[in-house]
């Protein structure tokens, strides 16, 4: 074999490693992911009872619509009713802490491409997004639709469970980088549910429109954030993550990403025949 036909094979060899070699470290990043998934899922199913607490404290004292069990909440209702504003309520600032700092923390592993929010959307699914208007109360601190208590005024248990709220808003207040990277995360995984069209047409209408405001921001908010994380190196990483969100906004352009009012017309015409034969 002469010398031409040997660096044929030496380089043909050299191609199959070099390509072995790109093919496992693939599979070894989404064990990874894999691993670090089923790790947040465990956190999550953890946080069972502080993402309960969470709900309540941003929720009404007496709101219908709670997760906690009838026990709990009534133990919940007892210790806002017991609070006192010489005295920080730990019970109440340790839930906030533990399913915030968790958010948070999946946001930082999304936005450094160490995890696909498809890798940890099956983690909450709807859940968490169902009951999301009660974190961004938290986050927000826009909470002054619940406050609506007539000419009578709040009841004792309304007005320690307003202070109690407005404590939690300003310890997040305090700590701005998780607040900011919960809203983050749950603007991605609006997205994601919003592409899957896992939420009622009605839901998911109403957020776009309000999105038409507020859709910018959001963009704005998440590039800052990557930007922040991992620097003007990963420009790619940062511009698609930003442009993912459009899956939740009303689409700009035919053939785009986002939703149509004539796709969310099909989905509500299927789910009311769904509902008038159950």
């Amino acid at each position: 074999m002469d010398d031409v036909k040997l660096t044929a094979v030496a380089t043909a060899l050299l191609v199959f490693v070099g390509l072995a070699q790109v093919v496992v470290l693939l599979a070894q990043r989404h064990q990874q992911r894999l691993d670090w998934a089923e790790m947040y899922r465990r956190r999550w199913i953890e946080l069972g009872g502080d993402w309960a607490t969470v709900v309540f404290l941003g929720r009404r004292a007496s709101d219908y619509y709670q997760i906690a069990h009838h026990g709990s909440l009534q133990q919940l209702r007892e210790a806002a009713l017991n609070h006192s504003q010489r005295v920080v309520s730990s019970w109440a600032q340790a839930s906030v802490r533990n399913v915030c700092g968790m958010l948070s923390d999946l946001c930082s592993r999304i936005l450094q491409g160490d995890l696909r929010i498809s890798d940890v959307y099956p983690i909450f699914g709807t859940e968490l997004l169902r009951q999301g208007a009660p974190l961004r109360v938290l986050l927000d601190g826009n909470s002054g639709h619940l406050k609506c208590y007539g000419s009578n005024g709040p009841t004792e248990e309304e007005r320690r469970h307003d202070n109690l709220r407005s404590e939690m808003t300003t310890w997040l207040v305090c700590h701005d980088g998780i607040r900011r990277r919960c809203l983050i995360m749950i603007d991605l995984l609006w997205a994601e549910a919003a592409r899957l069209e896992d939420l009622p047409p009605s839901d998911l209408e109403l957020a776009a429109d309000r999105k038409l405001r507020t859709g910018h921001l959001n963009r704005f908010r998440l590039r800052n954030e990557a930007l922040r994380l991992n620097g003007w190196w990963r420009w790619w990483h940062v511009w698609m993550l930003t442009r993912f969100l459009r899956f939740s906004e009303w689409r700009r352009f035919p053939r785009y990403r986002g939703l149509t009012k004539s796709r969310l017309k099909a989905l509500n015409d299927d789910w009311m025949k769904r509902y008038l034969n159950s």
